[in-house]
């Protein structure tokens, strides 16, 4: 399942682009789900914050999710949605992945971004900076740590190796930057590593993911 994303925005006509190439349809049998012919997406108007393109946005997500639980697809990749637009249609969710957990009624999930040199899962999703300290608690570093270890070994990874990023720059410098990663990063790491996880850190950000991409560590966990 291909869902085609806002209406309004570009997502649309990178479904189609994708339906139609060569590489996509020799690895799978695409089905677009939303606005993306001429004609379904005339009422829509072009590079606007709408409502309605929110909620068709919405709609084609839903439809695919409930499509891929009952077994008629077997994966959902989105293309762009507009925030904006959700929120101008009363929609509670601000983007793909607290709206993909709702329609799964999970609870334990994190965004991962992966390439074959780098992975990267989040601890916390579309907070504002300034909230970061507040939500990133310790037992919210520790279930994502947990989720990502459990998880790995779906990707061919099986035991796989964790490098935590510090919050603060240079991870806080022993509290000269911060205290937030000696009162809650560490501690986290230190019970992870309890339950017998492959898992370090604090580490300055600037230098963990250059350790990363080397291959010292398998994935990162940032906030």
């Amino acid at each position: 399942a291909i869902t085609a994303g806002d209406p309004s925005g570009i997502g649309p006509e990178i479904a189609v682009k994708a339906l139609r190439d060569p590489r996509v349809v020799l690895a799978c049998q695409p089905v677009i789900y939303g606005p993306h012919t001429p004609e379904a997406l005339a009422p829509f108007p072009v590079g606007q914050i709408d409502p309605a393109s929110g909620r068709a946005a919405y709609d084609a997500i839903v439809l695919a999710t409930e499509d891929a639980r009952d077994g008629k697809v077997d994966a959902v990749v989105t293309a762009p949605i507009n925030k904006a637009a959700f929120a101008a249609a009363g929609l509670a969710w601000r983007g793909h992945t607290d709206l993909l957990a709702h329609l799964c009624g999970v609870t334990d999930v994190a965004m991962m971004f992966w390439s074959e040199r780098l992975r990267v899962v989040l601890a916390t999703v579309h907070v504002p900076l300034k909230d970061v300290p507040r939500v990133l608690t310790c037992d919210r570093l520790l279930a994502t740590i947990g989720l990502t270890a459990r998880s790995l070994p779906a990707f061919g990874i099986a035991s796989p190796r964790i490098g935590v990023a510090g919050i603060n720059p240079h991870a806080g410098e022993h509290g000269l930057l911060g205290t937030e990663d000696e009162d809650v990063v560490r501690p986290a790491v230190t019970k992870a590593a309890a339950l017998g996880l492959h898992v370090s850190g604090p580490f300055p950000a600037d230098t963990l993911f250059v350790r990363a991409v080397r291959g010292e560590f398998d994935v990162v966990i940032a906030a």
